[in-house]
């Protein structure tokens, strides 16, 4: 005959028996070997999951402490397991949404930034970005030279189109000139000339700006005070043989621009040259800068410091421009 099979719920009526038995000090405690057993009895045709029998026999004590374990391990199942219930408190944690929470306090005001200076940071931020496309985005060249040429056709139209930007105006130059030898000179060997007798030629690219240029005596007197460029080149010719035989090495000529026709004292701009290696006609030029005082003139000379004669040719010229002061 099979045994009868007791109800689902008789396992937690015992448990809950045997805990208010053990806080009422009713049971007395068991010795040891009269445990309940921790597993469960299978019947020949029962399963391994089934609850466990209730016996026919005699009721034995139960122990405080064993049933406190069971109760421990039967907790760990069912909902409060540990698989099967993270799910379920996750989804218990989740909640709807709270009402948005109130605006918070305005900041400070920013500083006062005039229009044109914001306009000049994006104008900046602009360029750069536009830079920035250009190195990283380069446009193939793919069409052949007639889409070159008809690319920068339309942007030579639309360069001629937009309006360019005004540039800034250089200073205007307050003195100046460019004057010519109008005859040839004579210089004599082992002197120092000082040349004159200019003009002014008329030609394209000639300029002559403000006082102070006396092109008879061939000196310039410098208007105002300030920094001078000036520029001297000759054009020179042997007008004799030496003689004593061809140039020696010790044979030179001096080209200088100086300050009140006082080339040792004063500062004067200065150029040597050899006359050994020398053709029949060559060119000699000085050039540099000086500064002047109002009232100082400055003029040409030439020391000839050779044993031969020479000539000065007409067309050498004489150059300067007020730089500053």
């Amino acid at each position: 005959m099979a045994p009868a099979r007791r109800p689902a719920g008789a396992p937690w009526s015992l448990l809950c028996a045997g805990l208010l038995a053990a806080a009422a000090g009713l049971v007395p405690r068991v010795p040891p070997g009269n445990e309940l057993p921790a597993g469960c009895a299978q019947s020949p045709a029962g399963s391994a999951t089934r609850p466990p029998e209730p016996t026919t026999g005699p009721a034995h004590s139960i122990d405080p402490r064993d049933t406190w374990r069971l109760f421990v391990r039967q907790s760990d199942k069912g909902v409060n397991g540990k698989r099967g219930g993270r799910g379920k408190a996750k989804k218990l944690k989740l909640g709807l949404p709270g009402p948005p929470g109130p605006p918070g306090p305005q900041g400070p005001p920013g500083p006062n930034v005039p229009p044109d200076v914001l306009l000049k940071e994006f104008q900046l931020l602009l360029k750069g970005a536009v830079r920035q496309r250009e190195r990283t985005e380069p446009e193939p060249c793919t069409g052949g030279p007639a889409a070159v040429l008809d690319t920068t056709q339309d942007h030579e139209e639309a360069a001629g189109a937009a309006p360019l930007a005004p540039a800034p105006r250089a200073p205007r130059v307050e003195a100046a000139f460019h004057c010519r030898l109008r005859r040839d000179a004579s210089v004599e060997r082992r002197a120092l000339h000082e040349l004159g007798v200019y003009y002014l030629p008329h030609a394209e690219g000639a300029f002559r700006r403000g006082p102070g240029l006396n092109l008879t005596s061939g000196q310039y007197t410098a208007p105002v005070a300030g920094f001078y460029a000036l520029a001297a080149t000759l054009h020179v010719a042997l007008a004799e043989q030496p003689r004593r035989g061809p140039p020696r090495p010790r044979d030179r000529l001096r080209l200088l621009i100086c300050i009140q026709s006082r080339c040792q004292r004063n500062v004067s701009l200065e150029t040597v040259t050899g006359l050994e290696s020398s053709s029949e006609l060559f060119t000699i030029s000085v050039n540099g800068i000086l500064y002047l005082q109002p009232g100082q003139y400055t003029s040409v000379f030439l020391d000839n410091a050779s044993g031969s004669t020479l000539t000065v040719r007409s067309g050498s010229h004489f150059s300067a421009v007020l730089l500053g002061v």
